[in-house]
């Protein structure tokens, strides 16, 4: 999934941030912490997972700030290609 269709919702960066800091979790750990139901939190990691952004081994998912950082690069260099042309 290109970088450019995972715009970021609540949700999503609230996971990425908790996995920043907390970081390898499991989906129920995630989602516990943030108040967020199962189901939502394993559709959000899935989306986040696809976009290259959290990874999974086994059954805990992780961010790295290296990755995070590469990809809000090729989002914020999308946008403005795509959306703000010179």
């Amino acid at each position: 999934v290109p970088m450019s269709n995972i715009l970021m919702n609540r949700t999503r960066s609230r996971i990425i941030r908790f996995l920043l800091r907390n970081g390898p979790s499991t989906c129920g750990q995630i989602g516990r912490e943030l108040g967020a139901s199962p189901s939502a939190t394993r559709r959000q990691l899935g989306l986040l997972t696809e976009a290259g952004l959290v990874q999974r081994s086994s059954a805990q998912f992780s961010a790295s700030a290296e990755r995070v950082l590469l990809h809000a690069g090729a989002l914020e260099a999308s946008f403005q290609v795509n959306v703000m042309p010179p």
